[in-house]
């Protein structure tokens, strides 16, 4: 069985693993996380940020699963002289950007195209040539199987990987809930390289001006939350003119919030009328023209069992659940 490795990078510089949160596509993770994660690196002088590795469960098994994925990889692909175990990183000549391999193998110039049935998907193109060394990336999800991984397993990452390497191809293997592997296959995508490219270039002015005049250019945050994160205090007695751009936002800001206000008390009052009309009841149908068009149901809430706290009983539920009928 492989053995898990651990963070082989460098928090103080751009990762390929980290792209997909430089790039704002991260579920996780937003350009201005990856940032701080770096700053903080700096800050400690250490190759790691602080708080950055508590694996959750799912994550653990993944890293069990690694190993027994890779080697499916390369029995299906037929590869020649698999690495399953990289303890360095790779490094890219030019570019302030790092990344370590699952795996890599040598292709043995074999040719593919798309086959379902043996679970192989070329991606991007009809056909693809593993020519030489290639990089392998394990991936484990409790999603359903798709046809194309989601950006945020492995895609923009195998990108960065063939950067650093020079390699010609990558592999992606996603177990999916434990019982399915399929292998994505990718060649160099020159407009993502563009992307990442000019993405790490600014990403790397930013920690520049951080480590020569101790000021953070953050970037423009993408959900409050992000914000919130990175201006966690204001300066008092400041205030700003916004330009005249933003004061149209602050308009339509203004605008949205009236009516979600009123969306939400027509919610409301919608809900209680039905309510009322209901009853007893747990289930209604609507009709359109004689006929039964939506199903209405008004629930009960689950009890609470007397542990620490008082035991609490089923109550009705505040909301309506609506279904739509087929015809």
């Amino acid at each position: 069985m492989k053995s898990y490795i651990g963070k082989i990078t460098d928090d103080r510089h751009m990762s390929c693993s980290r792209l997909i949160g430089l790039t704002g596509l991260s579920h996780w993770s937003t350009p201005n996380d990856e940032l701080r994660k770096s700053i903080d690196a700096i800050d400690r002088g250490t190759a790691h940020a602080p708080g950055n590795y508590v694996l959750s469960e799912a994550a653990d098994w993944g890293n069990w699963h690694e190993g027994n994925i890779l080697a499916v990889m390369a029995d299906r692909l037929s590869l020649e002289q698999p690495e399953l175990e990289v303890t360095e990183p790779v490094i890219h000549k030019t570019l302030p950007l790092q990344g370590s391999l699952d795996g890599r193998a040598d292709g043995a110039s074999l040719t593919f195209t798309t086959d379902t049935n043996a679970g192989i998907y070329v991606i991007g193109q009809n056909e693809i040539c593993l020519d030489g060394m290639g990089v392998l990336e394990a991936k484990s999800t409790r999603h359903a199987p798709e046809i194309e991984p989601d950006i945020g397993r492995g895609p923009l990452q195998v990108q960065g990987l063939m950067m650093c390497t020079g390699y010609q191809w990558a592999a992606i293997g996603v177990l999916y809930q434990g019982s399915e592997l399929r292998i994505f296959l990718y060649a160099p995508d020159q407009a993502q390289r563009y992307k990442i490219s000019a993405d790490v270039q600014d990403f790397q002015t930013r920690l520049d001006l951080y480590r020569t005049q101790s000021v953070t250019d953050w970037y423009p945050a993408l959900t409050p939350n992000d914000a919130a994160l990175t201006w966690p205090t204001a300066e008092p007695e400041q205030s700003l003119t916004l330009s005249t751009e933003l004061s149209d936002r602050v308009s339509e800001l203004h605008a949205a919030k009236r009516a979600r206000r009123a969306i939400e008390d027509q919610i409301a009052g919608l809900t209680s009328e039905i309510q009322s009309e209901m009853g007893c009841h747990e289930t209604a149908y609507a009709q359109e023209n004689g006929e039964n068009f939506a199903r209405v149901s008004w629930r009960m809430s689950r009890g609470r069992k007397a542990y620490a706290v008082e035991a609490k009983p089923p109550t009705r539920a505040k909301s309506l659940v609506i279904k739509i009928l087929d015809d």
